[in-house]
């Protein structure tokens, strides 16, 4: 057991320390965090383009003090509704002909005026695109009961008034809605992380099996522990990743944004959440990466690996999806099922560890999980022996290898 522990630590080794010290890691570090940047900017201009784009505008012809009021009412109602709620109110002094001047107003292209606001505060009259009842007039009508009211009291003005607030416990009902908000991106995170780094397990042995490094590597250790250090470096420079994107997206929100924010409590408290996270991400890592890396094994070209890389990802996705209808029925014929399925289990349990307090549970699946995860490396460890190193039935990675090709050597026997 030792000398197994050995040989893939020194194979995780090897391969952590020539992916890790390599430009192209640097490149791929920055990579996320920068199109993670351009979106965000990206999506912020075009939600701030798309807001002025489709809030309505409604023209005022009135004078300053009549429009005034009105201005001063809209103010007061704004956040209550919010920014995106009342239209805007724009302000144009009346022309000699008003009929004509709605006409233009409403022909302008470029002012996206939708009605005109005429006759305040006496006879108030709308016209343009909408109806009797429609939303924008029931706002207009709004603004000026406002303006109307706050005028009528502008003779004996009353102070706001302050409301009390009495905070009380959260019912049960609210409480478990918001664990599963918590539950939900939890899951995922820990998918997206999966997706954009497992991945890179399908071609983690094409290289070596190009160059037939692979040939000394399995001439000298076993295949399974040549599975396991490779499985577990890569595991360990997702670690790093994550961790630098980690402190970039921490330090981006502290410096730019409105602080980290924060989900709803988990039942289990956070310091228990993020240890059972960090290691629901790393069994959900070892299970499908093991699968990666059992099917990429096999491949042989970087063409198939290409055509392998649709179907792992629908794989993940339905898997993903599959997890995700056990959130807010942890103890359901579902929920079970999910957690029972290996490759399902680690994103359930994640979910079930925000909103259930039991621990023992968990204790089981960790268990089930790396079950599972020596099952699949031992099993893609012996179609490597059979399929690519033509291995015979009674011989380890040591005895009687025969390489796929025909006429290539023995290392074994030519070592003898």
């Amino acid at each position: 057991m030792k000398s197994f522990a050995r040989a893939a630590f020194v194979i995780g080794r090897r391969d952590f320390m020539a992916t890790v010290w390599s430009r192209t890691f640097l490149l791929f570090l920055l990579g996320p965090l920068v199109i993670i940047t351009i979106s965000v900017l990206f999506t912020d201009t075009t939600e701030k383009m798309a807001r002025q784009d489709i809030k309505p505008t409604v023209a005022v012809i009135a004078s300053k003090a009549a429009f005034a009021s009105v201005a001063q009412a809209k103010a007061r109602l704004d956040p209550a509704f919010g920014e995106r709620a009342l239209p805007d109110l724009v302000r144009f002094d009346p022309d000699y002909v008003v009929s004509d001047q709605i006409q233009q107003l409403l022909g302008a292209r470029d002012k996206k005026v939708v009605a005109v606001l005429t006759g305040i505060p006496d006879r108030p009259t709308l016209t343009g695109s909408l109806s009797r009842g429609g939303l924008q007039h029931k706002q207009i009508t709004l603004i000026l009961d406002e303006a109307r009211q706050t005028q009528a009291l502008a003779a004996a003005p009353i102070a706001p008034t302050r409301i009390r607030v009495v905070p009380v416990a959260q019912s049960a009902g609210s409480v478990a809605t918001l664990r599963a908000i918590t539950a939900r991106a939890t899951q995922l995170l820990l998918f997206m992380l999966t997706v954009l780094l497992a991945g890179m397990l399908l071609s983690n042995l094409l290289e070596e099996k190009g160059n037939k490094i692979i040939e000394v590597l399995a001439a000298a250790v076993p295949i399974d522990a040549i599975f396991v250090g490779k499985l577990v470096s890569m595991l360990a420079i997702s670690c790093v990743g994550i961790a630098v994107w980690a402190v970039g997206g921490i330090t981006a929100s502290l410096l730019w944004g409105e602080g980290l924010g924060s989900l709803p409590e988990p039942a289990v408290g956070w310091p228990l959440y993020i240890l059972l996270g960090l290691i629901y991400y790393a069994a959900n890592y070892l299970l499908l990466g093991a699968v990666f890396l059992g099917i990429g094994s096999q491949a042989n070209s970087v063409r198939e690996v290409q055509t392998l890389s649709m179907p792992v990802t629908v794989a993940q996705l339905l898997i993903f999806l599959f997890a995700s209808f056990s959130v807010g029925q942890p103890n359901s014929l579902l929920g079970i099922a999910a957690a029972a399925v290996p490759f399902s289990s680690p994103l359930t349990m994640v979910a079930r560890a925000a909103q259930l307090e039991d621990l023992w549970p968990h204790l089981v699946a960790i268990l089930w999980q790396a079950l599972w995860v020596w099952l699949i490396v031992s099993l893609g460890a012996m179609l490597f022996r059979r399929n690519v190193l033509k291995s015979g039935e009674g011989g380890g990675a040591r005895k009687g290898i025969r390489f796929g090709r025909r006429g290539s050597p023995d290392p074994t026997s030519a070592g003898a």
